[in-house]
């Protein structure tokens, strides 16, 4: 595979990655107009004081719209008298195979022509400049997703009219002397910067009670997972995070929830619903994948192969090392000159045995997508990017079939530099790469040269195989991915059931290293 120029290109960027201003000020002169969308199911007490603190943000009245979504409630909800100039009731009629908050916000969210949807619960209280402080990160860039900053409390005595009467005074932070915060979240975005290197666990932190974003993003992204009833949010926010969106934890959008959550009030149950539902399009979900040997709706790795060297045993060999943590996934596209095996041959002197026995084996496994090429084309590192699809896949990995170089220990290499691309080069001139799923997604929307933009966005960095395998190998060297290990799955830990996990890992681990060692 011939690849001009790949050391030209071969540095380390820090332009985009997840880099962001250090600091913004609220926009003196807005234009961007907003569409706050509240999707409810009754609640109308609650819903009532969301609707007077929206009348007092500071964010001019002029650019916002509030639509509220009534998804089925048992008694109609209204528009009460203290409420937003610019108020809409939606009815979402459901049906057997549309309802929920997640249908009901996609079908209102694609008529919305908003520059911005401000997505909102509809048991929130929010500081008077709250939106405003989301505001001035869209009209600083098209590609933030905004986090507001909340607390919960279990009591509150205002009414509507005393709630905005204290608003007026100046009284926000003074309407509860007593509240928490969600400590594993703040948690996560003070170890993460700010979620400027969120790691990729970094998607936990998106949660969907206050977050905004450009409405041309809520498009491309397709909205919420429309098979997801609870959990939208997480999944989504895992989308944001593969397509090379920022997401900003915002520190001055202060709000109250009221009342606890839907996951405090009835953990057990949520998670045995949402685990699997999650892990399904998730696969940074290691720990809840690792439970059953499934197959899943995104894999964890997309690997591309030139097979025309490629022998099954070899391919078979490759996978299993991929894969051999537990949780992991692969979808496998094979290159190859298939129609080549169209012709008439002898199974006794057949020239393309090894394709033919590849084909022969998978072609009925859907694990394995096959994808024609001339037998003697120069395969370029451009025209392997031009196969790749984007997705929620964080891993993409190309190899030719002749190249040892150890994938999983390639992608480990890669997240921990941080590089957007890290390709290894073999003195046959053998090339082995793999992409991570935020760089390409960036690099392709900006378009021109792709390859170009990874350099020049998120870094890309080419080293030989020799180097690679002093890297990845001896004692210091397993040593130092043991302990990035132990941080990267210590950083999971969130519950007693997490800590099980962690442990369980551990102990697999050793065990593997005993067995193989004697």
């Amino acid at each position: 595979m011939a690849a001009p120029c790949i050391w030209k290109y071969s540095r380390m960027s820090t332009n985009f990655r997840f880099n962001r201003p250090q600091e913004l000020s609220i926009v003196a002169k807005p234009s961007l107009s907003v569409a706050v969308v509240i999707a409810c199911k009754d609640g109308q007490e609650k819903l009532d004081l969301v609707l007077a603190s929206l009348t007092f943000q500071s964010y001019p009245s002029r650019l916002v719209n509030v639509y509220i979504i009534d998804d089925g409630s048992s008694t109609p909800i209204v528009i009460p008298a203290i409420s937003p100039k610019n108020t809409r009731l939606v009815k979402y009629k459901n049906s057997p195979s549309h309802w929920g908050k997640t249908s009901a916000t996609n079908h209102v969210a694609a008529g919305l022509k908003e520059d911005v949807l401000w997505f909102i619960d509809a048991d929130m209280v929010f500081e008077p400049h709250h939106l405003a402080h989301h505001m001035k990160w869209h009209h600083a860039g098209d590609d933030f997703a905004v986090l507001g900053w909340k607390r919960f409390v279990d009591q509150w005595e205002y009414t509507p009219a005393s709630l905005l009467e204290s608003l007026r005074k100046g009284g926000f932070h003074n309407l509860h002397s007593q509240s928490w915060s969600k400590e594993l979240w703040e948690e996560r975005i003070n170890r993460t910067q700010d979620l400027v290197n969120p790691a990729l666990e970094g998607y936990r932190a998106f949660v969907g009670a206050t977050f905004s974003i450009m409405n041309s993003q809520w498009r491309k992204l397709g909205g919420y997972n429309r098979e997801l009833i609870t959990g939208e949010d997480t999944e989504l926010g895992w989308r944001i995070f593969v397509s090379g969106l920022r997401t900003v934890p915002e520190r001055e959008a202060h709000s109250w929830h009221l009342g606890f959550s839907t996951v405090e009030k009835n953990k057990e149950l949520i998670h045995r619903h949402n685990d699997p539902a999650l892990a399904q399009f998730i696969p940074e979900m290691h720990s809840v994948r690792s439970r059953h040997n499934f197959d899943w709706k995104v894999p964890t790795y997309k690997v591309y192969v030139d097979a025309r060297k490629m022998t099954l045993s070899g391919l078979l060999s490759r996978r299993q090392e991929l894969l051999a943590t537990n949780g992991t996934s692969a979808h496998f596209t094979l290159i190859g000159p298939w129609k080549l095996l169209r012709n008439r041959y002898s199974p006794t002197s057949d020239i393309y045995a090894d394709l033919r026995e590849i084909h022969s084996w998978l072609k009925g496994d859907k694990s394995y997508t096959f994808v024609e090429i001339d037998s003697k084309v120069n395969l370029t590192i451009d025209s392997v990017i031009k196969l790749i699809q984007p997705s929620a896949t964080p891993h993409y990995i190309f190899f030719e079939g002749t190249s040892k170089i150890d994938l999983k220990h390639l992608v480990d290499f890669q997240i921990s530099q941080g590089h957007g691309l890290l390709g290894v080069v073999d003195k046959q001139d053998n090339r082995a790469f793999v992409i991570f799923g935020p760089a390409l997604s960036r690099a392709l929307n900006a378009g021109g040269n792709v390859y170009e933009n990874i350099s020049e966005q998120w870094g890309i960095n080419w080293i030989t195989d020799e180097k690679f395998l002093q890297l990845n190998s001896g004692r210091k060297s397993r040593i130092r991915r043991f302990s990035r290990f132990i941080k990267r799955e210590g950083k999971k830990i969130n519950s007693p059931l997490q800590l099980v996990i962690f442990f369980q890992k551990i102990g697999k681990l050793i065990l593997r290293k005993v067995l193989r060692n004697g």
